[in-house]
């Protein structure tokens, strides 16, 4: 395939090169990992961690035994291995501008995601989500050929070709007597109080708004719509986790405070915190804790109601309530892999606020 001169010399966006390294370095990872799994999967540290699983709920009594978790463990990490190096491979030529390495991981991310969970996931789960950063602008822009010009024409910004606004020049005097006070219009003018304005001219005063009104995006960013759409999706994914988390917690008080007290056993540090805690308590905790968290949700529901309606005030109070979900989920991911998917939505709607035309767009108001 043959690319032009104009195509060739694009550079790649700061975004492409993120996800493109996201990729390379969490498949590469996730590789080792794997590797690392299958080589220890019949260990007996592993063997008896999972026999622990098999003993709790849900899979006690459910008939499974330790060999066949074992043999599918075994079979996953071949699996996530196998499409992690394809992943290695196929982010590199990502970084080359290659669509059908992009479309190929397309193809792929679903099923690393899944498949990496047997594995402990974070890895794998960063560089399934990084491939959803190369569809969204200005990465999406860049592998079609659309310079950053002529996107930002498209978008409403204005022609890239266009010269910049001159001033009009100031109304010319008529010679008559200025202490008339009838009012004279032609074809090509008009005569008001001894001033003559040309129809080809606009009013000096209106040169700004004018300016303005020419810079400024005429319709809504298709980014402010993806930033409201992740926003509303993430924070109801959240307010329901967190609501079934303590409904699960009211409903099992005593498995909760059993694991609270196995792991004050193997860390002595632990023991005098796990004193305190009784099934009052963690069912007091954990309601509260969801309903501090849904508050917070409805807060960041309502800034994208108003961001898109416009309102300068809530594109930041968005802002500062993705970035503050993004350093919380990115700590939260650590013990709960599956997180670093809220993650990235947080990321992304925090970068689609940053952009251009959105601000542009929001104080054109």
């Amino acid at each position: 395939m043959v690319l032009n001169m104009s195509e060739t010399k694009l550079p790649r966006p700061g975004q492409a090169t993120l996800a493109g390294w996201l990729i390379v370095l969490g498949s590469l990872l996730t590789v080792v990992g794997a590797w690392d799994q299958i080589s220890g999967l019949r260990s007996l540290e592993t063997r008896e961690r999972v026999e622990e699983v098999l003993a709790e709920p849900p899979l006690a009594g459910s008939g499974i035994g330790l060999d066949g978790i074992l043999d599918l463990m075994h079979i996953m990490a071949l699996v996530t291995g196998a499409m992690a190096a394809a992943a290695v491979i196929l982010g590199w030529h990502v970084l080359q501008r290659n669509k059908q390495a992009r479309l190929a991981l397309t193809i792929i991310a679903a099923p690393l995601f899944f498949t990496g969970m047997f594995g402990g996931g974070f890895w794998s789960t960063l560089a399934a989500v990084a491939v959803v950063l190369l569809w969204m602008s200005p990465t999406r822009d860049w592998f079609d050929g659309v310079s950053p010009a002529k996107r930002e024409a498209r978008d409403g910004g204005g022609d890239p070709n266009q010269k910049s606004y001159v001033a009009p020049a100031p109304p010319e005097v008529s010679t008559g007597s200025t202490t008339g006070t009838s009012s004279t219009t032609g074809e090509s003018g008009s005569t008001t109080g001894g001033v003559r304005l040309s129809e080809k001219q606009p009013p000096p005063w209106t040169g700004g708004v004018a300016q303005a009104t020419k810079e400024a995006p005429k319709r809504r960013p298709g980014a402010v719509t993806a930033a409201a759409v992740l926003t509303w999706v993430g924070s109801g994914f959240t307010a329901l986790m967190m609501l079934a988390s303590a409904v699960t917690a009211t409903a099992n008080p005593d498995l909760i405070l059993e694991q609270v007290r196995k792991q004050a056993e193997s860390d002595p540090r632990m023991q005098e915190v796990a004193g305190l805690y009784t099934t009052d308590v963690i069912v007091a905790s954990a309601w509260i804790g969801a309903a501090l968290v849904i508050l917070v949700c409805i807060a960041a529901a309502a800034f994208a109601v108003f961001a898109m309606r416009r309102h300068p005030w809530a594109r930041v109070a968005l802002m500062i309530s993705a970035g503050v979900s993004g350093l919380s989920l990115l700590l939260f991911a650590l013990a709960f892999p599956p997180a670093v998917v809220l993650f990235g939505a947080a990321v992304a709607t925090f970068s689609f606020l940053l952009r251009p035309e959105v601000g542009a767009w929001f104080r054109s108001r």
